[in-house]
């Protein structure tokens, strides 16, 4: 099902409670982030400034999201908006940008990909507001490990190959899970474990606890003849989204 059903920039898609979609719209010149009801069909735009905003993730047990704000004078940084609206938005890291994506888990640690040549992925507090360098060379898929305090993010490595790890938010050590199929764009992660990833109009599975190579689970075929570039899948494993080329 098409959920935004007009022409334009709708993209970076993440789900709120299960039945709400989360994404980044463009709207003249900037972005808002929106929320949509997928039960009622209603549309809500969650920061409506000036600014643009992308890549909104809910940040649990706040009642709240971040969002990747960037500032009138170019700056990349996380901010927080409150779901409610009643709040003003507030920078969750002053001095840290720019920021191009986030996960956020339950003890406030926050993982962070930093634009840079090479790109650096930095893990950080927003109660203590520290910062570390985990490693460089990433690519922008960064995500909770549902289930846990964990992430997994993806690596460059030297020779060219893509390799999602897994990362202990407590040791910040990290362990490869698998390589990703070439030409595989974003990829998502379910409450099972399974991550899921797509090449072209396919979609593919792969579960660490039940194999050792993707599997190919359904192609979409001319609906996503162009590609398929971002993903989410929601809490309770009933729905994917799915950002198609046009």
């Amino acid at each position: 099902k098409n959920v935004t059903k007009r022409k334009g920039y709708d993209n970076q898609p993440s789900f709120y409670n299960n039945d709400y979609l989360m994404f980044s719209s463009q709207f003249d010149d900037q972005n808002d982030i929106m929320m949509l009801d997928l039960y009622e069909n209603k549309l809500t735009n969650l920061t409506n400034t000036k600014e643009s905003e992308y890549s909104p993730f809910p940040i649990p047990g706040y009642g709240s999201f971040g969002t990747i704000r960037v500032e009138a004078d170019g700056t990349q940084r996380l901010w927080m908006f409150q779901m409610d609206g009643k709040a003003g938005p507030k920078v969750v890291f002053e001095n840290l940008a720019p920021v191009g994506y986030f996960a956020w888990n339950k003890d406030n640690d926050v993982l962070m990909f930093v634009l840079g040549r090479p790109a650096t992925l930095v893990m950080a507090n927003a109660n203590d507001v520290d910062d570390e360098i985990i490693t460089k060379n990433i690519d922008r898929s960064i995500k909770l490990i549902p289930g846990s305090k964990d992430f997994a993010f993806e690596r460059r490595e030297e020779n060219g190959d893509k390799i999602i790890y897994r990362l202990n938010a407590k040791t910040k050590a990290f362990t490869a899970v698998i390589k990703k199929p070439a030409g595989a764009n974003d990829w998502a992660i379910t409450q099972e474990g399974t991550y899921i990833t797509s090449t072209g109009s396919k979609i593919w599975m792969f579960n660490p606890k039940k194999g050792k190579e993707w599997k190919e689970l359904t192609d979409l075929g001319e609906q996503a003849g162009k590609g398929i570039t971002r993903m989410a899948v929601n809490a309770n494993n009933k729905r994917l989204a799915i950002v198609v080329s046009n």
